[in-house]
């Protein structure tokens, strides 16, 4: 007796154009994979950007005041004062009267205790050589220039009462 072990795939069989097309397949999946890989290997490397250093340089400080104040935004200690220049001072006793203002680098006009100055800052008080601006609880004074002449031919003007 002559024992034979039978296969159960012997009877299977691939069509030649099933062969062709799986063939097909596989070239393409090689092909595929191999650009993909190619692709990875030559790819640029993502750039760094520096570190920014641990202090601000003074070349990268910027006055940001003019859009703070353009754009009413409030900054920690209130909104940015403008930029005054303090010609003159008409004051009495009791901080009243009023002041001659160059205003943001514009002609000098007077302005009397309690007058907008500029984006909301009142006037508040008037002294012999300073002038104070409010603004939400925010005090700012400007100082008279330092003047040259001699301190003996200022004289107070009594008031006309």
């Amino acid at each position: 007796m002559k024992l034979a072990l039978k296969s159960g795939f012997s009877n299977f069989s691939l069509s030649p154009r099933l062969m062709q097309g799986l063939g097909t397949l596989l070239w393409l999946l090689a092909v595929g994979l191999t650009v993909w890989v190619l692709i990875k290997l030559f790819a640029p490397s993502p750039v760094v950007a520096p570190a920014m250093p641990s202090q601000v340089s003074a070349n990268y400080q910027v006055d940001q005041s003019p859009e703070a104040r353009l754009m009413g935004v409030e900054t920690a200690g209130g909104l940015t004062p403008p930029s005054v220049n303090l010609v003159g001072v008409f004051a009495n006793s009791e901080g009243k009267g009023a002041a001659v203002m160059s205003i943001e680098g514009q002609p000098a006009q007077s302005m009397r205790v309690g007058d907008e100055v500029a984006n909301g800052w009142l006037l508040e008080e008037v002294g012999p050589t300073f002038a104070v601006m409010r603004r939400s609880g925010q005090r700012h004074q400007v100082n008279l220039p330092v003047l040259e002449a001699d301190p003996n031919l200022l004289r107070r003007v009594p008031a006309n009462g």
